[in-house]
């Protein structure tokens, strides 16, 4: 029976459909253990059709809704949709199966109405701690996948509604939280169950036919809405190049090539060929991760008013040769792939910038200086429920400036493209580690000169409280040739950088990479992250902006 659908139901159901993820999201923050979820957000909700195209998906985490529709397409080929039954939750964090690094684990819950599937619903989370040779599983220097955690392939976590308690029994003897760990997981599955239960009231609402009918109308016009924006753009094909850090295993910095091109049939191809072949470290990028990111990159330049689903990425052809470092063969450690990911998404925009200037930016900051640190808080009061000192693990993420853009000056303080984490509080983290937030600021004269200037980084410095913990962490754009870029005659953002200063001694620079740090008490560091790049000649500024800005203190 063909069901045929006007314009106004098709964009009713979006909205609905994407007020269904947002529960999800709600429901998934409000039960998490940990604080990498509730406050700094780093978690995913998207519903799924029963072939793996996203239907709608919470603003979340550009990084992990980017992945889904490839992992779960993968993880048919291991366990057939005919073998998900009502009840079921499939679990996989397999970099090497469609996911990202292990840290993210991915959960897919089948739909069921009327005894048939009628969408999937999925939840992506990162864990604090999965294992591995460092306190938050993620190095830098990993030479394998095999020092990264654990890896689950594509299981059945609940079976019909009944716990895998072998998988939770596993969980707890292998990671340095298993208790968060668990508590993470369960609140997935609730962000899954609620998913379930509001597209089975559409469905109720709806029938069958029509729910299946709305979909592909939506899916048709995602599609549609893209195609006509790449015919309008001011220009067919364009070519960029940047660069990343590696200081991993190697001082060479690694180089991302893309080449966007607008065929005739108003598809866009990306091309990836050219990029720098993997290497022996954990900043290699899964292949969904590149993908993920060419999706949202695509979709900020050319659909960012319109709802994402699978139909916005049918026009896109992406091409990313195997064995380069955004496309690693196995065994390959990819723990640290964010720093990769991000930049695959400022590599991708400033190839697109000049073909739909309108909706673009000059370079942002994508510097992510992150650490997580674990250890036992010795502090005389630090006691757990059984009176012992308890072990601990935390993180945090710094975030840096917007680039400038035909409209107006670049965000400040933001964490941008895959990211949208948050910064842990201060609050959060002082009463859930032994750290104390000293101070957290704007980095005045961060941001790059133009018409309109770049977005302010911010600093910020962390005194260690217990005698003993290991520290590891990252960041980029820590060189005036990997910094933000400027565009238009606009200026770079200021490098990002890491210092550690040691009780008693000098300040000393990190490299961009750290692992294994033994911190002691009364030692602090100190994480800076990026300003933006600027947009237009800053000879055009207008003084009164620039008036503004010094008494705000935003240049000196």
């Amino acid at each position: 029976m063909t069901v045929s659908i006007d314009p106004i139901s098709r964009d009713v159901f979006q909205y609905e459909a994407v007020s269904v993820a947002e529960e999800m999201s709600m429901a998934l923050k409000g039960s998490a253990f940990s604080s990498i979820i509730w406050d700094m957000l780093d978690y995913a909700c998207g519903i799924l059709d029963v072939n793996g195209n996203t239907i709608a998906q919470a603003e979340t985490i550009p990084a992990q809704l980017g992945i889904m529709p490839t992992a779960v397409k993968r993880i048919f080929e291991v366990i057939p949709l005919s073998d998900w039954n009502e009840g079921d939750v499939i679990i996989c964090n397999d970099p090497y199966f469609g996911c990202t690094h292990t840290l993210d684990i991915v959960l897919f819950s089948p739909v069921y109405f009327e005894g048939e599937i009628i969408a999937i619903t999925s939840t992506v989370a990162h864990h604090i701690d999965l294992g591995g040779k460092v306190p938050g599983t993620e190095a830098a220097d990993a030479v394998e996948i095999f020092e990264e955690g654990l890896r689950f392939p594509p299981l059945k976590l609940m079976d019909r509604g009944e716990p895998n308690q072998t998988i939770f029994a596993m969980i707890g003897r292998n990671v340095r939280d298993p208790e968060a760990c668990a508590g993470d997981l369960r609140a997935q599955i609730a962000g899954c169950r609620m998913g379930e239960r509001r597209m089975k009231a559409l469905c109720q609402r709806y029938g069958t036919a029509q729910l299946r009918a709305l979909i592909d109308a939506s899916q048709d016009y995602g599609e549609a809405y893209v195609r006509a924006a790449l015919a309008k753009a001011e220009q067919r094909e364009n070519t960029a190049t940047t660069l990343i850090e590696d200081d991993a295993t190697s001082d060479e910095p690694m180089k991302l090539v893309v080449h966007a091109r607008i065929e005739d049939d108003h598809s866009l191809t990306v091309d990836f060929t050219g990029t720098s072949e993997q290497r022996q470290h954990g900043i290699n990028c899964p292949v969904a991760s590149t993908i993920g990111m060419t999706y949202y990159a695509a979709k900020v330049i050319f659909s960012p008013d319109v709802t994402q689903n699978e139909g916005c990425n049918r026009p896109l052809n992406i091409i990313i040769p195997e064995g380069c470092f955004l496309n690693p063969v196995a065994p390959a450690a990819v723990s640290v792939r964010h720093l990769s990911q991000q930049a695959v998404a400022d590599a991708v925009l400033k190839a697109l910038t000049p073909l739909q200037t309108a909706q673009a930016s000059a370079g942002c900051h994508v510097s992510f200086p992150t650490f997580t640190a674990g250890g036992m808080d010795d502090r005389a009061k630090a006691l757990n429920h059984s009176g012992e000192h308890p072990y601990f693990v935390i993180c945090d993420i710094i975030s840096g400036g917007m680039g400038g853009h035909g409209g107006g000056d670049g965000l400040s303080a933001i964490d941008t493209h895959g990211g949208h984490c948050a910064i842990l509080s201060a609050e959060v983290m002082e009463t859930m580690s032994p750290f104390r937030v000293l101070s957290t600021k704007l980095v005045p004269d961060s941001g790059g000169a133009g018409k309109h200037r770049g977005g302010l980084a911010i600093t910020r410095d962390y005194e260690v409280l217990s005698s003993t913990l290991t520290l590891s962490g990252y960041l980029q754009q820590a060189r005036p040739e990997t910094a933000a870029w400027g565009y238009a005659g606009g200026g770079n953002g200021a490098p990002a950088s890491a210092e550690l200063f040691a009780k008693g001694t000098a300040p000393k620079p990190l490299t961009t990479k750290f692992v294994g740090l033994k911190m002691s008490k009364g030692d602090i560091i100190r994480l800076t992250g990026c300003g933006g790049g600027g947009w237009g000649d800053p000879a055009e500024r207008d003084p009164a902006l620039i008036e503004a800005d010094r008494k705000a203190g935003f240049i000196l």
